[in-house]
């Protein structure tokens, strides 16, 4: 009987150890089934914009918005882009900011009549390289316009092109073409030393000649005043032809005279008689009258009338001077006949300022026939 109970009392060890066991592990089954489980979502693209979403025929820039969200991290975002033509490209978005992600597509011209359209998709992975994909919208570009080039100017006139210190009215002249329709044609009128254009529009005086005047003010001086003219001429769809059809010039106003006054001696020269083929010299001085509150005078001596006369070895322009108060200056005159009988001319003093306008010396002589 002792024996039969000792092996029951290890049977029943070996009993209590495997249920011990048994209960470790539903209850590690119970732990496992009671802790969430980790799902790895794809990215979501919340929201995408293109701006602007159309274009002139011209193209331009388009920038590309997409709005992206992940639960693990965003890896690329890309920007794919299919145009109607058969054209596509696929170029990186980057982030600008949280979740928004940038970039700009560069839409070319389109010279074609109908228009052109390109969609765009956007295209993400997150870095357990999950992938969405949706397209965003669509940029849409005219077609140029059938026939439609920019105006031509041409033929384009100033009258007159040079005033005097006063100013005046100038009358501004051009044609203009467009094979659809003008919409305006003026002129900009900029003064060369600075400030701002004046605008003067031009009218129609025939199908395709315009006018318009602009009026000059005067000019204080003391160098010439400058104004640079060009005409343009638009379309109907802003397009411009442009012409400059010169420089409108309005001359300085004569400097005061000074104070200072010239006299010639003798006031008339007579040469003689001389024989055709030979030739005698005489001499005229002229003088700045030492008067008081005298100033320096500049002049120009030039000989008008009977070429027979001439100043040896000056330029063809005449002689140019400067007289201080008191100062005389001689001038040698030759005369050489050609022809025979009486010759006649004029020994001219201009003076820069203007003063003693008229001022000169008679020259005469009389050229005898040869030998």
């Amino acid at each position: 009987m002792a024996r039969s109970a000792g092996v029951s009392f290890g049977g029943a060890r070996v009993l209590a150890i495997c249920m011990m066991l048994g209960a470790l592990l539903l209850s590690a089954d119970r732990a496992a089934a009671e802790e969430p489980e980790v799902v790895d979502n794809p990215p979501a693209i919340a929201a995408g914009e293109l701006s602007p979403s159309s274009l002139s025929y011209e193209g331009g820039n388009v920038q590309i918005r997409a709005e992206v969200v992940d639960d693990v991290g965003v890896s690329m975002v890309y920007a794919t882009v299919y145009g109607s033509d058969g054209s596509w490209q696929s170029f990186q978005l980057f982030e600008g900011y949280t979740n928004n992600y940038f970039g700009t597509l560069e839409v070319p011209a389109n010279y074609e009549e109908s228009s052109r359209n390109y969609d765009v998709e956007i295209q993400v992975w997150d870095i357990a390289n999950n992938y969405v994909s949706t397209t965003i919208g669509s940029v849409g570009v005219e077609g140029r316009p059938q026939f439609d080039e920019p105006p031509w100017v041409s033929e384009g006139s100033l009258t007159p092109s040079f005033l005097p210190a006063e100013g005046g009215t100038v009358t501004i002249a051009a044609d203009a073409y467009d094979t659809r329709s003008l919409s305006a044609v003026y002129a900009t009128v900029t003064p060369i030393s600075g400030g701002g254009s004046f605008e003067v529009p031009l009218y129609g005086v025939s199908s395709s000649h315009f006018e318009g005047t602009f009026t000059a003010p005067a000019n204080p001086g003391p160098l010439a005043a400058e104004y640079l003219v060009e005409v343009v001429a638009e379309d109907d769809i802003g397009q411009q032809g442009r012409l400059s059809p010169g420089t409108i010039v309005v001359e300085p106003p004569p400097p005061l005279p000074s104070a200072g006054l010239l006299e010639a001696s003798p006031s008339d020269r007579s040469f003689g008689s001389v024989r055709v083929g030979g030739e005698t010299r005489r001499y005229v001085f002229v003088s700045n009258d030492n008067r008081r509150g005298g100033a320096s005078i500049s002049a120009l001596a030039r000989l008008a009338g009977s070429l027979a006369f001439s100043f040896p070895g000056a330029p063809p322009e005449g002689i140019h001077f400067t007289l201080a108060p008191g100062e005389k200056r001689k001038l040698a005159v030759d005369f050489a006949p050609t022809t025979a009988g009486p010759h006649a001319a004029v020994l001219q003093i201009i003076r820069d300022d203007g003063g003693q306008p008229g001022f000169g010396v008679e020259l005469s002589g009389r050229a005898l026939g040869g030998r």
